[in-house]
C-alpha cells in the first residue's frame, strides 16, 4: 500500500504547475455517452514522455473496468502501446477510479481511444440498460442497488482521458495523416466498412512473394459475421480466409478477432473480398469495439517497399467460368431442382458444392446418379464437407471424382430457411454459388465431350408411375414380347417392416401380383430414415402387365413433412429393360 501511494505521489508531481507549462494538452476527450468510442491523436516530433490522466467506471477487483476503456495505437505500426489497466488507479468513489501515468514514446504518431461500451468480460447482453441492470444487481447488494445505479448514471460525464506532452495535436479528422507509414506499403485497402457491406478488390502479383495480411473482423467458434477471404482468379482456389481458428482477440468484446501474418504467394492473379453482415461494424459497434477499429476489414501489404512494382491492382470483373458441365447455383427456399447430362466418355470432374448442415446432417444438399440405374455414385455429407465461411453450419465440398461413359443426374435441394438472399445467420464465402457446379478439368476436355440427357428419351424405361402425391392411386399398362430381364426401381415410405407409400406389378390377364415392393427388400434412399428406395432386377415372362403405386395421406412428392429422399422425383415406381 505504501508502495501504490509513493508511486501516485511521484506521477502526481509530475503534472506540477512548472512542467505543465511547458507542456501541451495532446489530447482531452471529455463529455462522453453511453456506448460511444472516442479518439484524439498526437505526433512527436522525437522521443518524449507523455502523461495521461484519465477517469473511469471501477467496480472492484472482481469486476474491474467494465464500462471503460482506453488505450493508446502506434498509428504507424497499429500496435497498442499503451492500455488503462496499465496505469495507477486511485479509487475516488464507489463506482469512479482515477487513473495516471506517464510512458516514455519514440518519435510517431499516435491515436488515443477512450470506449464507453461494455467490457468484453461481459458478452452476453441484449441491450444496454437490460445488461446494466444485471451488472449492478451483482456487484452490489439489494440496500445499494440503487444508489449504486443512480451513481452511475451521474458519474457518467465524469469520463475522461487526457494526454500531455512536448508534441502536436491533431484533431480526429486528421488521424489519416498518422495512418500514411503503415498504409504507404499498402496494394489492397479495404477498410472502415459499415453494416452489410460486401467489397473486393482484383491485384496481380508479377513474382512470386511474401505479403502481409492484416485483418480485424468478427467471428465466434460458431461462425465467422464480419470476414474476408483471397482467391486466386485463374483456379478459383481459396489461397486464404479469416475464421475463428486462425485469428487471435482484436480487444473489446471477444467476438473481435485479428489477422496479422504473412502469406507466401505465387506469381498470379487474385481477388481479395471483405463482407460485412447487418450488425457490429464501424459504422455502429453492438459491443465493446477493437484496439482498432479504424481498419475493419482488410489490409494487404509488402514488408520491403521495394516489391511494389510488382504488384498492380484493377477493377474486379468476375472471370468466366470454364468447362462447365451443369450449374444448380443461387438456390432459394424449398427448392428442388435437377439437370441431366452424358458423359460421352470417361471424365475427370471437380464438383463445387456449398449447403447448409449441422450437427452431421445435412438440410441443404446435393448429389448425383447413375441415370440409368438410379444408383447414387456421389452425395454431399457433412463429414466430406468442410466450412464454408459465414455462419458454422454453412459447408463446401469442393473435390474431383471419375465420371465413367453414361449418363447422370444430378440435384440440389433446400429446406424453408437459410438459402441464396434469405440468410438466418452470417453467408458463405461464396454466396452465388449456392447449390452444385460440376467442371471438367481435363485439359484434352472438349465441348463435344458431354451432352444433355432427358430421361423421357430413354427408350429402356417400359413403365412409369411417379411423382406420387397424397392419397394417390394410379396405374400404367406395359407389354412384354418375350421373357425379359426388368429393373424395378421405387421410392416410398416405410418404418419399422411396413410400408405406407409402395407398388406393385400385376399380371394384366389374371390379376395376379407377379411382384410386390416389401419393406425387406428396401434400403434407406436418403434424407429422412422412413424414405425406402427398392432397386431390384427380376424376369418377367411374355405378357401384359399393369404397373401400380399408391401413397397414403402424408410425406409425398412436393408434399413431404420430413426431409425428402435422394432421388424424390421418383417418389413412385418406374420399370426398365435391365442392360445386359
Amino acid at each position: 500500500m505504501k508502495q501504490t501511494i509513493i508511486t501516485l505521489i511521484l506521477i502526481s508531481s509530475a503534472f506540477s504547475t512548472s512542467t505543465r507549462a511547458q507542456e501541451s494538452v495532446l489530447v482531452d476527450i471529455k463529455n462522453i455517452t453511453p456506448e460511444e468510442i472516442r479518439v484524439g491523436g498526437f505526433a512527436l516530433d522525437r522521443s518524449a514522455d507523455v502523461k495521461i490522466e484519465a477517469v473511469g467506471f471501477y467496480a472492484g477487483r472482481r469486476h474491474g473496468l467494465m464500462f471503460t476503456r482506453a488505450w493508446i495505437l502506434d498509428a504507424g505500426t497499429r500496435e497498442v502501446v499503451w492500455e488503462i489497466e496499465d496505469a495507477e488507479r486511485e479509487k475516488t468513489k464507489r463506482s469512479l477510479a482515477e487513473y495516471f501515468d506517464v510512458i516514455s514514446l519514440p518519435k510517431g504518431g499516435y491515436e488515443v481511444y477512450y470506449s464507453s461500451y461494455p467490457s468484453y468480460f461481459y458478452d452476453d447482453w441484449d441491450g444496454f440498460g437490460n445488461f446494466i441492470d444485471r451488472i449492478f444487481a451483482k456487484i452490489f447488494d439489494e440496500d445499494e442497488y440503487e444508489d449504486a445505479y443512480n451513481d452511475y448514471r451521474e458519474e457518467w460525464d465524469s469520463f475522461k482521458i487526457m494526454v500531455r506532452g512536448n508534441g502536436r495535436r491533431v484533431e480526429a479528422a486528421e488521424i489519416g495523416e498518422l495512418r500514411r507509414p503503415f498504409l504507404q506499403n499498402a496494394f489492397v485497402s479495404i477498410i472502415g466498412l459499415r453494416d452489410d457491406e460486401n467489397e473486393r478488390q482484383a491485384f496481380e502479383l508479377k513474382r512470386p512473394m511474401d505479403i502481409r495480411v492484416y485483418a480485424i473482423g468478427e467471428a465466434r467458434k460458431d461462425g465467422t459475421f464480419d470476414y474476408g477471404w483471397i482467391i486466386n482468379t485463374e483456379t478459383r482456389e481459396k489461397v486464404w480466409k479469416f475464421n475463428y481458428r486462425y485469428s487471435e482477440h482484436a480487444g473489446g468484446v471477444k467476438k473481435n478477432r485479428l489477422v496479422d501474418e504473412a502469406l507466401s504467394l505465387p506469381k498470379g492473379k487474385y481477388v481479395a473480398f471483405f463482407e460485412t453482415d447487418d450488425s457490429h461494424s464501424a459504422d455502429s459497434w453492438n459491443a465493446a469495439p477493437p484496439n482498432d477499429p479504424g481498419f475493419w476489414g482488410l489490409t494487404l501489404r509488402v514488408d520491403n517497399p521495394a516489391m511494389l512494382k510488382y504488384v498492380s491492382t484493377h477493377d474486379y470483373v468476375e472471370t468466366e467460368e470454364k468447362n462447365i458441365i451443369v450449374k444448380i447455383t443461387e438456390l432459394r427456399d424449398d427448392e428442388f431442382r435437377s439437370e441431366g447430362f452424358k458423359c460421352k466418355r470417361g471424365l475427370n470432374v471437380r464438383i463445387y458444392a456449398l449447403g447448409e448442415g449441422k450437427r452431421k446432417h445435412m438440410f441443404d444438399y446435393s448429389w448425383i446418379i447413375d441415370a440409368r440405374t438410379r444408383k447414387k455414385i456421389w452425395e454431399m455429407t457433412y463429414r466430406n464437407t468442410e466450412h464454408a465461411g459465414g455462419g458454422s453450419k454453412n459447408r463446401l465440398f469442393d473435390g474431383l471424382i471419375h465420371l465413367d461413359r453414361g449418363a447422370y443426374t444430378v440435384y440440389a435441394v433446400t429446406d424453408g430457411n437459410h438459402s441464396y438472399w434469405d440468410w438466418n445467420t452470417a453467408p458463405p464465402y461464396d454466396k452465388e454459388h449456392w447449390g452444385i457446379t460440376l467442371y471438367a478439368v481435363d485439359d484434352d476436355f472438349k465441348p463435344g465431350d458431354v451432352g444433355e440427357y432427358n430421361e423421357d428419351d430413354d427408350t429402356s424405361t417400359l413403365a412409369q408411375v411417379v411423382r406420387m402425391r397424397d392419397y394417390e392411386r394410379e396405374r400404367e399398362r406395359f407389354t412384354l414380347q418375350k421373357d425379359t430381364d426388368v429393373r424395378i426401381y421405387a421410392v416410398g415410405e416405410g418404418m419399422k417392416g411396413h410400408l405406407y407409400d409402395y407398388g406393385w406389378i400385376e399380371d394384366a390377364g389374371t390379376g395376379e401380383v407377379v411382384w410386390e415392393m416389401t419393406y425387406i427388400h428396401t434400403e434407406h434412399a436418403g434424407g429422412a430414415m422412413k424414405n425406402r428406395v427398392c432397386n431390384q432386377t427380376v424376369r418377367l415372362k411374355k405378357g401384359k402387365y399393369l404397373l401400380y403405386f399408391e401413397t397414403d395421406d402424408s410425406h409425398s412428392f412436393e408434399e413431404f413433412n420430413d426431409a425428402p429422399p435422394y432421388d424424390p422425383a421418383h417418389w413412385g415406381i418406374t420399370v426398365y429393360v435391365a442392360e445386359n
